[in-house]
Formats: C-alpha cells, structure tokens, sequence
C-alpha cells in the first residue's frame, strides 16, 4: 500500500521521506545502541526486547564466548534491500570484532516492508589457523547482561509451544523451553508476536524462557568450523501481528524454505498395530483384505498397512514364518483388490545379531567413549537393538536398501519409525537437523516421488519437511490414552496440509470391542467421540486398526464409514494461544450453496462438566445472522443461535461436534448431515436449488445410510435418486425436514433430487 501511494503521489524528496517514515512507524523498528552492544526491537503497541547476539565455541582447547557485548564495530555498517518469501526488506548487516582476535561475528538483521515483522541471523567468522567448534549462535539474547523484555504485566502473557509436548505457561510462571518456537499472547489484550525459525533448514534452534526474559538461539551442535570458513545460524522470525496472522506466516515460510511437498492429498485406510501389535501373521492380513475388497461401500479403496512384527529380524525385513507368501506376493494381493500396500519399519533400528551389524561395527552410533548405543529387550523386541549411525557411508547403502526393496516388492506407502539419529556422524560439519534432513533425502532418493511416506515422529520436526507426504505429530493413539494426544494433535494443526498432512494415528470404531487385542478407553464414549471427531476433523490421514472381519467390529463398520476420508475442510484450533486449553476447533466453509462452520466444542476438564461459548466472530460465522445448530451425536437441529453458542454442561473428556448454518433468505437450506463427521464439508459435492427441486450431488465419502436436514418454509417431497435411494422425508415441524438415505454406492455418481410443494 505504502508503494503504491508513493507511485500515485507527486515524486518529491520530500513525500517520499514522509511516506518512509509512516512506513517505519507502521511496522515498527530495530534500533542499535550509541555502544553497539545491545539492540532494541520496538513491537508496536506491545513493547521493546533489548538484546544482544553471541557465538559461544571452542578453539584450540579454550572455551568462549563472545558477541555484541564484547565486541566493537569494525567497519561500516551495510544496508540493502533484499527480497523474503513475504515481501521486501531492509537488510542491516553489523560486523564485530576487536584487535588481535582472529574471530569476528555478523549481525543480520532483515526489517519486513509489509509485516511487523524481523528476522535475525548470525555468521560466525574464523580468521584463525585453527579449528574451532561451534556450540551455538545466540542472536537474540534478551537474558544475559542488560538485556530486557518489557512486555507489561508478565502473568498476561501465554507462551504456547508450537513443536513440543509441553504445556502453554506463563511468562510470569515458565522457566524452561519452548523447543524451536514460542507462541506469546497477551490474554488481556490479544496482542501477539511469534519467535521461530525461519530457515534456510541450517540448524535446529531454541526459545529459552526464564526469569521473565527469554532468548532464542540457534543450537550449531558443536560443528566443525575450519580455518577461514564462516558458518551461518538458522534464520529466526519474529512477528507481531495478531495471533493466527502469527503461526500462518510462519508456518508457510518454513514451508517455502524447506521446499514442502503438497503433491499429495489426505489418505484412509486400515493398519495393523493396534489389531494385532507384533502378533500379526499373513493370514490375518489376507482376511482384513478380503473383507474390505468385499465391502466397498464401507470401507473405498485405501490403504493396508502391515507394521510392525511381520520382520525376520529388526534389520531384515522380509517376511517371517508367519508370512510365508512373501512381502512381494502380499503386497500384490492388496493392488489386485485396488488398494495401496503399506508397510511399516524402523531403518535405523538393527538387532545386535544381524550379520551387517558384525561386519560394520563403525556404522553403529556409538557415544563419545564409543560405547555402542543399545535398546534394552522389550516384550516386542525381545532381542534389544542397536541403532545405526545414517552418515556412515556402508549405512547409507544398507539404508538405501532397505527403502529400495519395500519399493521393488510393490509398496506404495511406507511408515518410517525410530527416527533418532544420535549426534555423532561422519562429517563433522554437519548439525543435527542437516544429519536428520540428509538421511531423508536419501528416504525420498531411494523411494521415488511416487511413494507415499509417512514418518512417525511423536511431535514435528523440520527435518523431514520436503521429503515426507505425512508426518506423525502426536503420541500413539492408545485407546487409553486420548485425553493425551488431543494436546499435542490440536495444537500441531497448523501444519496439516501446509508442512505435510499431519497423521493423528488411528481412531477406534467404538470404545471397547472383544476382538481387539489392546484395550477399551476407561473414560467412556464421550473420550471416544472426542477423539473420533478429532481425527476426521483435524488428520491428513483417517486410519484404523481393527480386526474388521469380526462380527462385533462388523456391527460398528459405520463409525469407520463416517470418516472416511479425512475433512476436505482444513480445521483449526480457535484457542491456540489465547488459552492452555484445547477447547474448540473446527472450520468455516464458503460453499456456493451455502456458506457453514463446523466446531466441535471439547471439554479437557477430567474431573467436571464445564459451559463453552462459541464466538461466531472468531469462528468466521457471521454476526447479527440467526444460524440453525446441529449436533452430529444427536442428529438433530438443537437451536438456533446468534453471534454466539453456550455448550451447556458438556461432559469430562466429552465434546459437542455442532454445524451452524446461517439462515439467509427464503431458499432451503442443507443444516446438518450425520453421513459424515465433517456435517456436510466432504460428503456433499453440490446443491442446486430452484423455486420447485433441490439437488443433491454427492461424493463418495462418508456413510451408506443416513440423514440430511433442511431448513424450508415449504414442503419438501421424495423425488428420484441415483446410485443411493431416498427413505423417507419426514416433516420435523420448525421449518425443518429431514431426509433419510440409503444404498448409497461408493465411487458413483450419487444424486438426490427433492420436490418443493
């Protein structure tokens, strides 16, 4: 905007300073001390952050720490205008040093046109004959010296870890870390900024809160820096707009930087873990196939998944005794059937008796006495393990290997586990995240574009990113376990579809069934649904792991139908940030027949029911507009509501899924579906109405037999239908109708049309 005046306006010196200056207040500024010690940066209406940087590095048997406070200026300071993923930039470059030390240290600082937004990045320079070791590059050190954080009230603001397991706190209360990036808001005012990496992917870094002042750093793993090199630190973001501006600029960024892949969509299906942990034999698998092939309609054409304990040894993963087909003849059964084999293995998990192992001691990771790593026995792995060490040259072929012949034997979707990759390898230039981010290029090397990956990881890291299709981004989703899991899943949303499709593990189709080895969900089905509508709502991937050709499985095959495939809508977690509470999350979807919202209303507490109030303001529904309310488990119209909706007394653990349609005008309206958990947002194609019909197209998502609801001040009639017959349309009073389906075929075009009387 500010460009453009200047372009419209008269080209005077003069207009175009005032523009300049406008433009700096507007996005607020760095400013540097008469000293050069310390740098402060204003954040508009939030506060200042003064700082210092540092490199903190061994050389020739001495330990140091040097930077910004120890430093002066050496020569002149170099302003530029440089290009970002976001816009333009001004780009300060400071360099320090002092006489007689051969070490120096650059301060990047870029200051955005068009965001309040910086980024910092450090070079360390080594002008000495010697080797050094880099520890870390600290840039934005507001902790050490006089470095300050004036932020107001500390107990305000929330700081919420956007790739780690731990808890949203305070800034008054945290001491401790935010791993890579800290999400601050200031719950009072909602006032917000974001600190994170930005990239080139050059090393992991670290948010450090403590004492009320934090300081984010790059973490250089001890590299190796030779004589007359200079080595850079990751590039760190730190944005003040409002909260989901925040994490959405981020979050693309790094996707930019580190090349995403978003060339394949969400995928379904079923896996073994969970059915049958290690047990898993061939014949078991054959059944689950045949039972799917059998029943389209139920369960489409996804993927099959075999994981672990089908191995001959952790290292070997060909089939054992109890596959005695072969991996290549079962994985040519499941693509006869037209769905996709998939097959888990830990690559760098190796028992301690494979013979490569013997014979490539070296290849081992090993610590710094060179005492080899090792995995004590467990009731799956009963021999141990030993992990190896993915630089080593000879582990790069056995790796490569490994993902080769998954390929060769007909594979198309691999889930790779076990991802830790020690911090000693070969090259002694490389940082942990390039070792991790080299492995997966020789992954994604050896697979080839067409195979799907799935990495399982616990929480994110930007390691795989560019190289995987989804990425696990929770712990396993042990039915014992949900309330778990919603933290780290909900909160890690940002990356769905932006980094990767984020893998929330497997749902259950109910909350205890026989015939499953592992166990019920003690908190009962409200636990259950929460955790259901979770996956359908928030995962790249819809997967399950029963034995599906049970009876008791069987005769709960429609919870499976009802979120298959995952949303097409892209949901979002309306309190990240603002509270440490996952409570509400969900989308609004703009469809030319009729714009909704989809939230499902989540009590965390384990101990009570609890109200919680849906903004329509901050859930992108539109104010002053009266909506009609449907709730999915109840499959009914419960409401209507304006601006705002009050989830009364929801239960422990438990969860309202509700869609809000704004009424608009004299046209029927579709309010709710229960044909799938999106309500509507994946199941329903299209709807056409005129003065005298409505019709319905529908995709091939969700289930064979279920309700429609409509809101119409006239009389809706059964017309014709395709490929799925209408059941019933019954008249619920209130202008509403509901029409009952059924019949509907899988991978067909499906049409309902409806009279108006």
């Amino acid at each position: 905007m500010a460009c453009f005046l200047i372009i419209i306006m008269t080209l005077s010196k003069l207009l175009i300073l005032l523009v300049s200056c406008l433009l700096t207040s507007l996005v607020g500024e760095v400013k540097f001390s008469t000293k050069s010690d310390y740098y402060t940066i204003g954040l508009k209406d939030i506060g200042t952050i003064t700082a210092s940087a540092s490199a903190v590095f061994s050389s020739d048997g001495k330990n140091y720490r040097m930077g910004t406070r120890d430093l002066s200026l050496r020569g002149e300071v170099k302003t530029t205008e440089v290009v970002t993923p976001f816009g333009r930039a001004t780009q300060t470059d400071k360099l320090y040093g002092k006489d007689g030390s051969p070490f120096q240290l650059t301060l990047r600082i870029k200051e955005l046109n068009d965001l309040n937004a910086i980024t910092i990045q450090g070079f360390l320079h080594n002008r000495s004959k010697h080797d050094l070791n880099l520890n870390s590059l600290e840039i934005l050190d507001a902790m050490s010296g006089s470095g300050k954080v004036q932020l107001g009230d500390s107990s305000h603001w929330l700081i919420t870890p956007l790739m780690q397991h731990n808890h949203a706190e305070t800034l008054a209360v945290m001491n401790g870390g935010c791993n890579e990036v800290g999400l601050f808001v200031n719950t009072v005012n909602k006032k917000s900024f974001l600190i994170g990496p930005a990239g080139p992917a050059d090393a992991h870094c670290r948010v450090e809160v403590r004492d009320q002042k934090f300081k984010a750093y790059a973490q250089m793993d001890r590299v190796l820096v030779s004589p007359g090199e200079t080595r850079r630190s990751e590039e760190i973001l730190l944005i003040a707009e409002d909260s989901e501006t925040n994490t959405d600029i981020w979050t693309r960024w790094v996707a930019i930087t580190h090349k995403a892949r978003n060339n394949k969509g969400p995928v379904y299906g079923w896996g073994s873990w969970y059915d049958r942990t290690t047990k898993i034999d061939e014949a078991h698998v054959m059944d689950v196939v045949d039972t799917i092939e059998k029943n389209p309609n139920t369960f489409g054409k996804g993927i099959v998944q075999i994981d672990d304990g089908y191995q001959i040894m952790d290292g070997i993963w060909n089939g054992n005794a109890k596959f005695p087909s072969g991996m290549a003849r079962v994985a040519r059964r499941v693509r006869q059937t037209g769905m996709i084999p998939g097959v888990w293995f830990a690559p760098l998990m190796i028992n301690p008796e494979h013979p490569w192992k013997k014979a490539n001691p070296e290849a081992i990771q090993s610590n710094a006495k060179g005492i080899s790593s090792f995995m004590n026995p467990n009731p799956f792995h009963p021999a141990g393990a030993n992990w190896i060490n993915p630089s080593h040259p000879e582990s790069k072929k056995f790796l490569r290997q490994v993902i080769e012949t998954a390929r060769d034997n007909g594979y198309g979707y691999i889930k790779i586990d076990f991802n830790g990759i020690g911090s000693r390898y070969v090259d002694p230039k490389l940082t942990r995240l390039q070792a991790f981010r080299e492995l997966y290029t020789l992954y994604r090397d050896a697979a080839g574009e067409d195979m799907y990956i799935l990495s399982c990881l616990g929480q994110p890291t930007r390691g795989v990113i560019g190289y995987v299709d989804a990425a696990r981004v929770g712990p396993d989703s042990h039915p014992a376990h949900f309330a778990h899991c919603l933290e780290s899943v909900l909160r890690f949303q940002i990356f769905n579809r932006v980094w990767w499709n984020n893998d929330a593990d497997v749902s259950y189709l109910d909350v205890k069934l026989p015939s499953r080895r592992v166990g019920e969900t003690p908190e009962g089905i409200d636990m259950w649904r929460t955790w259901h509508n979770t996956v359908a709502l928030t995962g790249g991937t819809a997967m399950i792991s029963e034995p599906v050709n049970k009876p008791d499985v069987q005769a709960v095959w429609r919870n499976y139908e009802i979120m298959r495939p995952s949303s097409r809508e892209n949901s979002r977690l309306l309190t990240l940030g603002k509270s440490d509470k996952n409570t509400i999350f969900g989308f609004a979807a703009d469809r030319t027949w009729g714009d909704f919202a989809v939230y499902n209303l989540y009590n965390s507490d384990k101990n009570k029911s609890a109200d919680i109030i849906l903004d329509f303001g901050e859930g992108g529904i539109p104010s002053g507009t009266r909506c009609a309310v449907y709730d999915f488990w109840e499959n009914k119209v419960v409401g209507y509501a304006t601006d705002s909706f009050i989830g009364k007394n929801i239960p422990k653990n438990g969860s309202l899924l509700l869609r809000f349609t704004p009424l608009i005008g004299d046209s029927p309206q579709l309010v709710g579906s229960n044909l799938h958990l999106s309500i509507g947002a994946t199941e329903i194609e299209e709807v056409y109405t005129t003065p005298k019909s409505i019709k319905i197209m529908l995709s091939s998502a969700g289930a064979q037999t279920g309700d429609l609801f409509f809101h119409s001040t006239k009389a809706i009639e059964a017309g014709t239908s395709k490929n799925c017959s209408i059941s019933s349309v019954q008249g619920l009073g209130d202008n509403l109708w509901k029409v009952s389906v059924k019949g509907r075929i899988w991978n067909t075009q499906q049409i309902i049309n409806l009279n108006i009387k």
